[in-house]
């Protein structure tokens, strides 16, 4: 007797996914190298399109790949309402892209291949820089009580400090701005908001006095000698960086550091509204908390939020020409989670591949190129390629 079409379906997915299983075994050499792992796809043209053919050319590439690395076989058994037992298997690849080279394209009889090398995040610390400028917004809170220490000026204070997380951001690719408008009255609203919106990570620098209670009789009733013992006591400063994501949950850190303040001087000698010890401790602590934090995402990539234009053909990105964006791009999304998605080409989390028709400072349009046509508003990784 001849097996059913359902049966042949769920055993040609089961030999598939073994397949990948069993080519997703590298050996110990393959491990340890860092090349980027070439793969070939194909597609038919359809309707003369060629364009579209070899975009989907680029998907087929990618599940091709998804089968050569680690995978989860995910198996589902249920019956149906007619007694019919029924088998879902699917894979779930472990393909964590960071960059894409398209080598070669053609079309050939009909079919279109693609060849690409893909750059994959092996937890490798030594990552290339994203080909699509990421936004770091800056945010600015004075210490809140109400001690005053008035020869240390802690708002110059704060402006130093985040300028020089600005600076070291920008050494790796990132466009910062500070949307606190207190403290950077040149800001304004406008550029705030289109930071906010375009952000890929935000870092909030803080400031809080450390109270000291002191509770000493000898201090009370020796009143004579208080002037004394508070020139003594050095005022106690806790400086926060809070680092966090809109798109990376996990991405939500926090370093914080004490610094004793110098006590309080002369007029004559305390010209200098930030004292050169306190200044170079700060140095100190901010270039440690930025390698810190660059650690968890210099890896991460460009993150975009994908709409669908109300009644247009049309998708908008909330990143454009300032961030390094052009007409004509070719742009892979990849939507959070793809990784369950990318082996079926309907899966609403599958990756996409989409073209840039408008590109304005702040936003850009895209025309559907390939993958699934069903996707709402939704977070992906965008690869330029």
């Amino acid at each position: 007797m001849k097996p059913s079409a359902p049966i042949k379906r769920i055993n040609t997915l089961f030999c598939a996914a073994l397949l990948g299983l069993v080519i997703s075994s590298p050996s110990a050499a393959q491990q340890g190298t860092a090349t980027a792992l070439v793969v070939s796809g194909q597609a038919l043209v359809t309707e003369g399109d060629e364009d579209t053919a070899l975009m989907m050319a680029v998907l087929d590439a990618l599940r091709t790949a998804a089968t050569q690395r680690k995978g989860q076989i995910i198996s589902h058994s249920m019956v149906d309402a007619q007694g019919q037992l029924t088998e879902n298997i699917s894979l779930q690849s472990d393909l964590k892209i960071h960059h894409m080279d398209l080598l070669a394209q053609n079309t050939e009889q009909g079919i279109a291949t693609v060849k690409l090398a893909l750059n994959l995040d092996d937890n490798e610390k030594d990552c290339q820089l994203p080909q699509l400028t990421q936004v770091l917004t800056t945010d600015l809170a004075t210490p809140t009580g109400n001690i005053n220490y008035h020869q240390v000026d802690v708002n110059q204070l704060l402006l130093d400090t985040e300028a020089q997380f600005s600076k070291l951001a920008k050494s790796v690719n990132f466009a910062t701005h500070r949307i606190n408008p207190a403290l950077n009255a040149y800001q304004t609203a406008w550029l705030a908001s289109e930071a906010y919106n375009q952000a890929d990570y935000h870092l909030a620098i803080g400031a809080q006095w450390l109270e000291k209670n002191i509770d000493t009789p000898t201090l009370t009733k020796l009143s004579t000698l208080s002037s004394f013992f508070d020139s003594q006591n050095t005022a106690i400063l806790i400086l926060t960086a809070n680092f966090s994501s809109p798109y990376l949950p996990h991405i939500n850190l926090s370093h914080q550091h004490q610094f004793s303040l110098p006590v309080n001087q002369s007029i004559a000698a305390s010209n200098n509204p930030i004292p050169p010890e306190l200044s170079k401790s700060v140095a100190i602590w901010v270039q440690k908390t930025w390698h810190s934090l660059f650690q968890n995402v210099q890896c991460a990539g460009s993150y975009i939020k994908l709409t669908k234009i109300v009644d247009q053909p049309l998708w908008r990105i909330n990143k454009g020409q300032k961030l390094g964006l052009e007409q004509g791009q070719q742009l892979l999304l990849l939507p959070q989670n793809y990784q369950s998605g990318i082996l079926n080409p309907n899966a609403t989390r599958a990756p996409q591949v989409f073209k840039v028709t408008q590109v304005q400072p702040h936003t850009a349009m895209l025309e559907h190129m390939a993958g699934p046509i069903n996707v709402g508003p939704t977070t992906a990784q965008l690869i330029v390629f």
